[in-house]
């Protein structure tokens, strides 16, 4: 059991890390990290990833609000549609079976390795 817990915590420091670094990719390695220690259901890992993933993200814009400057409108612009988008998506999380899920999160995590490679 120890063991697991130094590995869970590891796996949090390196997803915090990443986010800080990155912007993103913290709840990525926190969800597998999940995956491997707990084997839990891809639906309870997604989920604490992203509320994990919320602390994450309060984190670094405290820190990278001193080198960038956005007005409310620009902000608002993109967090109140990806707020809606969130929503949408938990109460489709909840009538999805795990497998969909599973692949759907491969499938983005897939394109989005493309994507960025290609750019």
């Amino acid at each position: 059991m120890k063991k697991h817990v130094v590995f869970l915590i590891a796996g949090a420091l390196l997803a915090g890390f990443l986010n800080g670094l990155l912007g993103a990719g913290g709840g990525v390695v926190l969800y597998f990290t999940l995956g491997a220690i707990y084997g839990r259901d891809a639906k309870e890992n997604l989920i604490l990833s992203g509320a994990s993933v919320m602390f994450f993200c309060l984190i670094s814009l405290f820190f990278y609000k001193e080198n960038v400057s956005l007005s409310l409108p620009e902000v608002v612009k993109v967090a109140f549609p990806a707020a809606i988008g969130g929503l949408l998506g938990a109460l489709l999380l909840k009538k999805l079976p795990r497998d969909a899920v599973k692949k759907i999160f491969s499938a983005v995590l897939l394109l989005g390795g493309i994507l960025m490679l290609r750019r």
